[in-house]
């Protein structure tokens, strides 16, 4: 936390992990700011961020499950990005639920 408070400090900024953006293990330089690594993420080890990259390469995930089928994660590393908002809204699964179109 020292770190990134005299990065701050420096006039250094960092934006939010993009998974479609971010590189597996190294930190980025997007616009000017810094984009941590899907690796920063704790919890996420070096073959589930390059699983991670590789499935974003296929396009947009259409649930948490297929999200976690594609990038051959762990349901902790999903539940970890979800929990970050780095998976945004999706739903559980792709089965279609009759409560879900009311």
């Amino acid at each position: 936390m020292r770190l990134v408070e005299e990065m701050y400090a420096r006039g250094f900024e960092f934006m939010p992990i993009d998974i479609f953006r971010a590189d597996a293990k190294n930190f980025q330089i997007i616009d000017g700011k810094i984009m941590p690594s899907l690796m920063s993420i704790a919890g996420v080890a070096e073959s589930a961020a390059t699983g991670i990259v590789e499935a974003c390469k296929q396009g947009g995930f259409t649930s948490k499950e297929d999200f976690r089928n594609r990038a051959k994660v762990t349901q902790n590393v999903v539940d970890t990005m979800y929990r970050l908002g780095l998976l945004g809204v999706l739903p559980e699964s792709n089965q279609i639920s009759l409560f879900d179109m009311l």
